[in-house]
């Protein structure tokens, strides 16, 4: 059984590589994953990266406006231009490259950044926790659920807007925008708290 460590990492690539909280399927078997073999992060983190959720995200983008919409997504806010010069020239180096720049980034994260990343992956593990019936489930896949959960987790920038975020019934109400109206309409315009 995976550790809630284990959990915790996955949820970390979740958030890094696709901005949104992992499904519970999904949760369930890359934490497997994990639990069978530890040293299969990096493998999990380059499956990831070859999706096409992930390129999606940053197709067509230069290296200084991947940096700036990796800075929006992990840390909810505008990069600093040291940051992107010093980001894009490690891409233009290769000294990192599309496939690993959203863990780097992340892990060089220090202070507001580092509690606003940390505020998300908990509040994405608050998220998938919730997604407990089958209904929930199937619903949670798809590029309109996926945005739903996408803009959810962007609005956590802070620890005040963390607290707002792991409020369960702020996440139900999402959960419940993912699934749709009780007459199965779905929401026009994605939920954002």
């Amino acid at each position: 059984m995976a550790t809630l460590d284990q959990i915790k990492d996955i949820q970390e690539l979740y958030v890094a590589y696709f901005s949104r909280p992992a499904d519970p399927a999904g949760l369930d078997y890359w934490a497997d994953q994990l639990d069978n073999n530890p040293n299969v992060y990096q493998d999990i983190a380059a499956a990831f990266s070859v999706s096409a959720e992930y390129r999606a995200t940053y197709a067509d983008m230069d290296n200084r406006a991947i940096v700036s919409e990796v800075y929006e997504h992990l840390f909810g806010r505008v990069a600093e231009s040291a940051g992107v010069d010093y980001w894009a020239a490690a891409l233009d180096n290769r000294t990192i490259t599309i496939d690993n720049v959203v863990t780097q980034i992340a892990d060089g994260a220090q202070g507001a950044d580092s509690l606003a990343f940390t505020s998300k992956v908990a509040v994405a593990a608050a998220f998938t926790d919730r997604v407990d019936t089958d209904v929930e489930m199937v619903a949670y896949s798809g590029a309109r659920a996926n945005q739903i959960a996408i803009d959810y987790i962007a609005g956590v920038r802070d620890l005040p807007s963390a607290a707002d975020h792991l409020d369960t019934d702020n996440i139900d109400d999402a959960i419940a925008h993912i699934v749709g109206t009780p007459t199965g309409i779905e929401a026009v315009t994605p939920y954002i708290v």
